[in-house]
């Protein structure tokens, strides 16, 4: 017999146990408090639980947690579940009892875990010591039972499949607060459902990050199974990247039937020579996350999703949306055969198994929305090619090999086929409905997919052209705009490929992922590598225009833009989130960054562009843009006579206050902005006397000079001294300033860009003459280094801030952006230096994100109308309806348009930054932050 206290084996009729001394006769024969019944000390098929509710059907063995048990739930009908009984090691009494809280805490964590393909913990109980938690059963076939029912590895497509969805469920696991892992990743404990043919994580261990005392002198779950787990699991210092080396190390074992459990410990060779058929990418891939040294493995279950996806997509032709889940929708479940039963048998039961067809399937061939048209996969695998050299040795990059051709029908697969028998009597009215019927559909089907091709037969309309030094113009990938960054020349390279590709793109991928390795926060090369993906995928897409300056001196502006746009693009493709698996391709517009305004900026000239564009392709329905009034002003009357719609991140002028019905804005007018610095000012700073600098040819610098001016002076005996300058031209704010230190102010309110306050911090004697100004100075990257030393000088209002939850109180609401953020932009690993760009979001980044879930949330709702493919008239009459119960909530507060376009009510703060050079949020708020 066994301690049901300890576990130790004792002798038959003993009293008392010898190794922990709790009277065992007694624990035998005493009826449980809260069960009303009397437990032996080893559960059969015999046992019920919590009275008659649970019935045990059979023992599964031992999991991670303890022993697990098939049983039927009477509550429901008879429904199977899996118990787990949740077992303390320890001798120990308080350290059983600790085991016992931790059990239970283990049990709240893994409650609140809902992800489609991690089974839900549906209850929990006690009776006497001993403590249970059920969960759903997954019928299925784990990855072990597979290797040993068919004796060969898996294929590599099936495999990479398989460990994408896994990365899934581990991306989502990093996520949470705190962070979870699975501990105990190996191929029994991944389970290719029966129905739903996608890979279930099951059988976590002890997951919380904090549960990890003692690793060191104890062998449980939280240690993993030998020959799966890292090293660092052994010492008790494992984190997400554990996880990670287990799952390679269960690709390992799948891919080429060497099981590690038997071999020398932390040693794999190298994929390929135990199977020759894998591709040189996956042996890449394995061996860097099967690193002993944790910071050499990716860094995140995103950055290896994202290799993983990449292998699927350019060598299998495995596209689309390959993480996504709609369940529910899986497409018809498989006949029922002896092999494959809705509801198993539980005496047949061996494990949580049911055997599966030897193919998986991808999330597209399970179900699509209306418009999704599914791209065949070839059966088997292409050759091998070998990599692509690359000067980079960090990242790996891609070789070009065979890729499936638009339109071009891959080799059918060679299984064998059901033979067509004639059918005995002619049923003639009934063959002409069914013929009538698919004619309908062939010809609905026909207009669906030349409507999701429109898009593609527009490079007329994109183009680029040099002008003095800077390109303007429209790029969908065919040229590379932002060319000054270290990978600039393997950008250009890419633009050739891209233009030379003839519906192969995979010189492309190859030299964008080169980039991407020199340079992994550029959202250009980002942003070509996503349309890319969007336009091999065969699913319909709706296309935007980034309307920016990607060149000259406020191309980091342009950055922030694209950045913020590429998050969104990647969240609603990624997700899934436009109705009938739509996807989004995003056009970036350069319009440069001359500031004579006499040349409007380029805008006209790329406007025209637009509204040719858009003629020409119905799927662009809009513009995010410009970040500048300027910019956005010469642009409102032609698109608003073409009837396009136009979103702007930043433009804040008064003038654009109506100036149309196709304009709308993310962000109040200069007047909100304008009142609450004024005020700032005077009860803040203290300032009686404030020296204003403005440009009065430029839109937004003289209409928030003018607000400012008008508050300010209404307030006391406030006064103003007025000082003008020319935007771009430095000498002008220079003379200003001398001209200004002589009135004896107390504060300057420039009215301006950070390019050209740079100019006047570097000017300013030394002392602590305070300097303010509106949203425009909130730009990192616009600051000449000699006006660091006086940074700190600086107050402005903003619309955005990266810490705005965290300092008004609302972290646990934070939307998922800010992980998107991070995941998009530090995909080799973590950033050594600055953060903002890779980790934090600047204001022009959460902004132009803002913007873009504006423009594609609105296109969302007309499709939910019911339209097949909205126009731009259609996208213009939903953005009007943004508001009230239909608001959306923007990382940067709430987004509701008033009947003229601008945001109601929306947050507004002031930032001001500390003698270290780092800016702060006052804990105060204008507006309304949450929807």
């Amino acid at each position: 017999m066994k301690c049901p206290y300890c576990g130790a084996e004792l002798r038959n009729n003993v009293r008392f146990c010898g190794n922990c001394g709790n009277n065992v006769s007694a624990a035998s024969t005493a009826t449980p408090s809260n069960s009303g019944i009397t437990l032996p000390n080893s559960l059969s098929t015999a046992t019920h639980l919590q009275g008659d509710r649970y019935a045990i059907k059979k023992i599964l063995g031992q999991g991670g947690m303890g022993t697990a048990l098939l049983a039927t739930d009477s509550r429901l009908d008879g429904k199977l579940v899996v118990i787990k009984e949740l077992i303390s090691d320890n001798v120990d009494q308080q350290r059983r009892l600790e085991d016992v809280r931790n059990f239970k805490r283990e049990v709240a964590t893994l409650a609140h875990i809902d992800h489609p393909l991690v089974p839900n913990v549906t209850d929990h109980f006690q009776e006497g010591t001993r403590y249970f938690m059920v969960q759903e059963y997954i019928e299925g076939e784990n990855l072990e039972e597979r290797l040993e029912r068919t004796q060969k590895p898996f294929s590599e497509r099936e495999a990479l499949i398989c460990a994408s969805e896994i990365l899934d469920i581990l991306e989502y696991l990093a996520q949470q607060v705190p962070p979870i892992m699975h501990r105990d990743i190996k191929p029994a404990n991944v389970i290719i459902g029966a129905k739903d043919r996608r890979a279930h994580l099951v059988d976590f261990g002890i997951a919380r990050t904090d549960e990890v005392r003692n690793a060191q002198h104890k062998q449980t779950s939280a240690l993993g199974t030998p020959g799966y787990a890292p090293p660092e699991q052994y010492q008790g210092n494992a984190d997400a990247r554990s996880d990670l080396y287990a799952l390679a190390a269960t690709l390992h074992h799948i891919l080429t039937n060497r099981d590690p459990r038997g071999e020398t410990p932390f040693q794999y060779p190298l994929v390929r020579t135990l199977n020759p058929a894998l591709s040189p990418e996956i042996e890449q891939v394995l061996a860097k996350t099967l690193q002993v040294d944790m910071k050499q493995r990716y860094q995140s279950a995103t950055a290896m999703k994202f290799e993983i996806d990449t292998i699927l997509r350019q060598r299998f032709g495995v596209s689309g949306n390959i993480d996504s889940y709609t369940l529910g929708n899986s497409g018809q479940i498989p006949k029922i055969t002896n092999s494959t039963v809705s509801s198993p048998d539980p005496a047949q039961a061996v494990t949580q198994q049911g055997t599966i067809p030897t193919t998986l399937q991808t999330p597209q061939q399970l179900g699509q929305g209306s418009w999704a048209q599914t791209t065949p996969v070839p059966p088997t695998l292409l050759p091998s090619v070998a990599p692509v050299a690359s000067g980079n040795t960090s990242s790996p990059t891609y070789p070009v090999y065979p890729q499936i051709q638009a339109g071009q029908q891959p080799q059918p697969s060679q299984q064998p086929q059901p033979q067509w028998q004639p059918a005995r009597k002619r049923r003639h009215t009934g063959l002409i409905i069914v013929l009538t019927v698919l004619l309908v559909l062939l010809l609905a089907g026909g207009s669906l997919l030349i409507y999701a091709n429109l898009g593609k037969k527009t490079t007329s309309t994109l183009s680029v052209t040099m002008v003095n030094g800077e390109p303007i113009g429209i790029s969908d990938g065919t040229t590379a705009i932002d060319t000054t960054l270290e990978d600039g020349a393997l950008k250009i390279q890419a633009a050739q490929a891209f233009k030379q590709a003839n519906g192969n793109y995979n010189a492309t991928i190859s030299l964008l992922n080169q980039a991407l390795g020199k340079n992994e926060n550029d959202a250009e090369a980002l942003i070509y590598q996503e349309n890319i993906h969007v336009l091999t995928s065969g699913s319909p897409y709706v296309t935007l225009v980034i309307a920016t300056m990607l060149s000259g001196d406020q191309i980091q502006v342009g950055r922030d833009n694209l950045q913020g746009a590429y998050v969104a693009q990647k969240e609603y493709n990624d997700g899934s989130k436009l109705h009938g698996g739509i996807l989004v391709r995003l056009l970036i517009a350069n319009t440069g960054s001359p500031h004579d305004p006499s040349l409007n900026y380029n805008v006209p000239r790329v406007v025209q562009q637009i509204v040719q564009l858009q003629q020409s392709d119905p799927t662009v329905i809009g513009v995010m843009g410009w970040p500048f009034s300027g910019r956005t002003q010469a642009a409102i009357s032609t698109l608003s006579n073409a009837h396009i719609p136009l979103v702007s991140q930043t433009s804040s002028s008064d003038m654009l206050t109506n100036a149309s019905p196709y304009f709308f804005r993310i962000v109040p007018s200069n007047q909100i902005q304008g009142i609450q610095g004024a005020k700032y000012a005077e009860q803040n700073l203290h300032a009686k006397k404030v020296a204003l600098f403005y440009d009065d040819q430029d839109s937004y610098s003289q209409s928030l000079a003018q607000d400012f001016r008008q508050q300010f002076v209404n307030q006391d005996k406030n006064q103003v001294v007025e000082e003008k300058y020319t935007i771009g031209k430095a000498d002008t704010i220079s003379s200003a300033v001398q001209q200004t230190l002589r009135q004896n102010i107390d504060l300057i309110y420039f009215s301006g860009y950070a390019s050209d306050v740079s100019t006047l911090l570097s000017n300013l004697p030394a002392g602590n003459l305070p300097v303010m100004g509106g949203d425009a100075l909130y730009e990192l990257g616009g600051y000449q280094s000699s006006a660091r030393a006086k940074f700190n000088r600086l107050r402005f209002t903003a619309f955005a801030y990266p810490d705005e939850w965290d300092v008004l109180n609302h972290s646990a609401q934070k939307p998922d952006f800010f992980m998107e953020y991070t995941a998009a932009f530090t995909a080799y690993g973590p950033h050594t230096g600055g953060s903002y760009g890779f980790t934090r979001a600047d204001n022009d980044v959460i902004l132009s994100y803002d913007a873009t879930i504006a423009l594609l949330t609105a296109y969302n709702n007309a499709l939910n109308t019911g339209k097949q493919h909205p126009t731009v008239e259609d996208e213009r009459q939903a953005l009007h309806t943004l508001n009230g119960t239909n608001a959306i909530q923007g990382v940067s507060g709430q987004i509701a348009f008033g009947a003229n376009g601008d945001p109601t009510d929306k947050a507004i703060v002031v930032l001001y930054v500390d003698p270290m050079g780092r800016i702060h949020m006052e804990p105060t708020l204008l507006g309304r932050f949450l929807k």
